[in-house]
């Protein structure tokens, strides 16, 4: 697992930290969740905070993504959207989370990845 990955979402996301920490203790030794679960974890988190309303967590957790997004070589960038965007825009789509409580926060990079209406 990427713990520059981890890190910067764990950071993004504070609210799962202790969850997420818990989830990697449960592994044995010489064993640790890969990345779409952490990935998975983060998504399911952030889909939390938009259907609460939670804006500003949400609002910290974008900036991050767009940060990531930035500075991600190929490789990152694919596991980003196909990892985490994709998945959490159907998931945003499939709870009635109204766009208008996505786009704001989406800076000019994550925008361009985030999958639009099919």
């Amino acid at each position: 697992m990427s713990s520059f990955l981890e890190s910067t979402l764990l950071s993004s996301c504070p609210d799962l930290r202790e969850s997420w920490q818990a989830h990697r203790r449960s592994f044995g030794p010489g064993e640790e969740p890969d990345d779409q679960m952490l990935l998975d974890a983060v998504r399911r988190h952030v889909l939390g905070l938009l259907a609460a309303g939670r804006a500003a967590e949400f609002s910290r957790f974008a900036r991050a993504l767009e940060r990531l997004i930035g500075e991600a070589d190929p490789i990152l960038y694919d596991l980003l959207r196909e990892g985490l965007l994709r998945p959490l825009a159907r998931d945003v789509r499939e709870a009635g989370v109204e766009p208008s409580c996505v786009a704001p926060y989406l800076g000019a990079r994550t925008s361009l990845a985030w999958p639009k209406e099919p």
